[in-house]
């Protein structure tokens, strides 16, 4: 019987956020930046946001969507798999993993909703994808 086991995670891409999650105003959505995963496919993802240092609200969170392109057409930013993570309210820089993230055999457009309760830093912000998979022994 073959038995089915995580394969050894893949290296974390560069910051794929360049200056996207800066000043995002509490309430808004970032513009998206790309995820290709049309060559790797790989399963699974581990999504790092590291945030510059702000002071969220009470019950402040951040929210990554996910939303596609098939090769020809992209997706609106509406829909799309969502993954939200509170934030801690001490002050400075955050920073949240967001654990099994479903990855798709496309080229996929990420996007941050900031509901933390204030405008993210002018600077410091990053985005990275971890991918990994399943192998069977």
């Amino acid at each position: 019987m073959a038995l089915a086991k995580w394969a050894t995670p893949g290296t974390r891409s560069s910051n794929l956020a360049s200056t996207t999650l800066n000043s995002i105003a509490n309430g808004s959505e970032t513009a998206v930046v790309t995820y290709d995963n049309s060559t790797n496919k790989d399963l699974y993802g581990i999504v790092t946001i590291k945030l510059g240092s702000i002071t969220p609200s009470s019950g402040g969170s951040v929210t990554l969507r996910i939303t596609l392109n098939d090769g020809t057409d992209t997706a609106d930013k509406v829909g799309g798999d969502q993954y939200t993570v509170p934030l801690t309210t001490t002050t400075g820089a955050k920073v949240a993993i967001i654990n099994m993230v479903r990855l798709y055999p496309l080229s996929m457009r990420l996007s941050v909703i900031n509901n933390s309760g204030v405008t993210t830093a002018a600077s410091g912000n990053e985005l990275y994808v971890r991918p990994w998979n399943e192998e069977v022994v």
